[in-house]
């Protein structure tokens, strides 16, 4: 099936709510070939995966990977020459009204009925002052999602917020974080296989545990401006863990 181009009042939706969804966006064909090539992710996700949940206390051996993170370029390159990767350049280019560009992508993946919430954050709270402002995420999910296995939720026009105050959950071990914001403005986005969500660097968003019977399964893909630096300039509450051995590490410009 064709793409759909992105319209004049998507770009105006997301300049005001800073978030879309846009339903039927990807063809199932495509999607069927994205989970059969990322499958090897959770065959091997002590190889292949972080445990972005992982616990404190917990050994690299004993990781319960609540949440699966791992990268679909590294295990399957060809994804790079894909029509939805192309596509989702030219629709955020078009959300963002500047050129963007492909940065890095993660498979997300939560198991069934023992799962963990991906706590409230925004995506400009780990990346840093660099990406201020120059940054879109879009999120795909391989299968139908609603509240009960992890659909997307957004803290409406959050993105103007600034950037809030994150820090670490005590019980976890990884890098993940967590913000506060105004929760009387969430919005929940139960969404179709094929159908995708858009939001801006700075749009609070979470999603929650996964209670069905399957596994929940997802694609991020994260855009920056043409000609951006890494992430950088780093906030205070920013920790490198090392998935490795479990160190922490103080990022350099602390």
């Amino acid at each position: 099936m064709p793409y759909r181009e992105p319209k004049p009042e998507d770009a105006a939706f997301f300049d005001e709510h800073g978030w879309l969804v846009v339903e039927d966006a990807i063809d199932r064909e495509d999607l069927s070939l994205v989970g059969a090539n990322l499958e090897v992710i959770l065959q091997k996700k002590h190889k292949l995966a972080y445990d972005w949940a992982w616990e404190k206390g917990a050994s690299r051996e004993e990781r319960a990977f609540k949440i699966v993170q791992g990268s679909p370029t590294y295990v399957w390159p060809a994804i790079a020459e894909t029509r939805f990767r192309r596509w989702m350049i030219e629709f955020g280019s078009a959300l963002m009204k500047t050129g963007m560009e492909f940065w890095y992508d993660q498979f997300l993946a939560k198991p069934p009925r023992d799962g963990a919430p991906t706590y409230w954050h925004q995506d400009e709270g780990y990346w840093g002052r660099n990406l201020i402002d120059r940054g879109i995420t879009c999120w795909m999910p391989l299968h139908d999602v609603d509240e009960r296995n992890g659909c997307m939720h957004f803290i409406d026009r959050g993105h103007r917020d600034g950037v809030l105050v994150h820090r670490q959950p005590e019980h976890i071990q990884s890098d993940l974080l967590f913000c506060e914001p105004d929760l009387s403005r969430m919005v929940s986005c139960p969404i179709r296989a094929g159908s995708v969500t858009f939001h801006h660097g700075k749009t609070p968003h979470m999603t929650p545990a996964n209670l069905s019977d399957s596994w929940r399964r997802a694609v991020t893909t994260h855009m920056r401006t043409i000609g951006s630096l890494g992430e950088g300039d780093h906030y205070p509450w920013k920790v490198h863990v090392n998935q490795r051995t479990g160190e922490r590490i103080v990022p350099p410009s602390r």
